[in-house]
């Protein structure tokens, strides 16, 4: 174990280390010294010339603190460098920052003439706020100068202290507009979902849908538009339906459906039901069974005898 050797070599960045047999380091060593040490030697030249001249270009603190300041004004983020003005207006502009509020609508329209004029300070007032809605095709806001106003209380634009005119308010997008802009996370488009149609009632055909007046023998009864009240129009309408073995039982659509296509009379759902409830000694109630959430009507006797007058009253005449 006496023939044991450890080496280590350190040249700037380049280490050789090896321990073991002391032959075997020593080879090890020469290798390392002609093949390595050689390129190590001219890779740290560059690196060493390289960082000279670096240092000597360096800024000073001074250079730093202007260049930091220049660099957090610019007003641009990189996202909008590349555009052919050419190929772009409004629309296209704003499409790649997504849904916009009305509020950021102003303030990005704004942002795309300023883009427009290559960085020169873009002047706007209410006038031009109406003119970016219209160019966009977009619905004018209801109220623009409210949106102008919070703009400005948001601290996103200001008030032109060069404006040559004071005819009309003056506005410039401030620096901290312009870092909104430069840091806004586009939002998604969302689709407006259609407007769901009211459920329509289902109309449910009437049991007398096939009756005729030719099947009614109607000679043998006054005709039901001579009679005064609803009323008595309805329960003769009844009345006659019953006795010639039509039907019995009656809904307020069925009643309803006669009076039009039977006997040509025109009385509404309304007056139907008004007759039933107000007049519940007259008629029999029960739940429809085609309809569970209606009742059928049919005649009592006090409604067959006010039918029968009618029919005494108007052949005596």
């Amino acid at each position: 174990m006496e023939n044991q050797l450890k080496l280590k070599i350190k040249i700037g960045q380049v280490e050789f280390e090896a321990e073991g047999d002391a032959n075997a380091v020593t080879e090890q060593r020469d290798v390392f010294i002609q093949s390595i040490v050689p390129a190590a030697s001219s890779f740290l030249d560059k690196i060493q010339s390289i960082e000279a001249v670096r240092v000597a270009e360096s800024p000073t603190n001074s250079q730093i603190v202007q260049n930091e300041t220049a660099t957090s004004a610019l007003p641009y983020s990189n996202v909008s460098n590349n555009i052919d003005w050419s190929r772009t207006n409004l629309v296209s502009f704003l499409n790649k920052y997504g849904e916009l509020s009305d509020r950021d609508f102003v303030l990005f329209a704004a942002y795309y003439y300023e883009r427009k004029q290559q960085g020169e300070k873009y002047t706007f007032t209410l006038e031009d706020v109406k003119k970016f809605y219209s160019e966009a095709r977009r619905s004018l806001y209801s109220n623009p100068s409210q949106l102008l106003y919070m703009l400005v209380k948001a601290g996103f634009i200001i008030d032109d202290q060069d404006a040559k005119t004071a005819s009309l308010k003056s506005y410039v997008i401030s620096q901290d507009g312009l870092q909104y802009i430069n840091t806004y996370i586009p939002k998604e488009k969302t689709e407006k979902k259609a407007r769901k149609a009211p459920a329509t009632r289902k109309k449910v055909e009437s049991i007398y849908a096939s009756l005729n007046a030719d099947e009614l023998n109607l000679s043998k009864y006054p005709a039901i538009k001579d009679l005064k009240s609803s009323k008595d129009k309805i329960i003769m309408a009844m009345y006659i339906v019953t006795t010639e073995k039509k039907g019995t039982w009656f809904l307020a659509t069925d009643v309803e459906f006669i009076m039009l296509n039977v006997f040509n009379e025109h009385i509404t759902l309304k007056q139907i039901q008004n007759t039933f409830d107000r007049n519940r000694n007259l008629f029999a109630k029960q739940q429809s069974v085609s309809n569970k959430k209606a009742n059928e009507y049919r005649l009592l006797s006090g409604a067959t005898n006010m039918a029968e007058t009618i029919i005494l009253e108007n052949t005596t005449k």
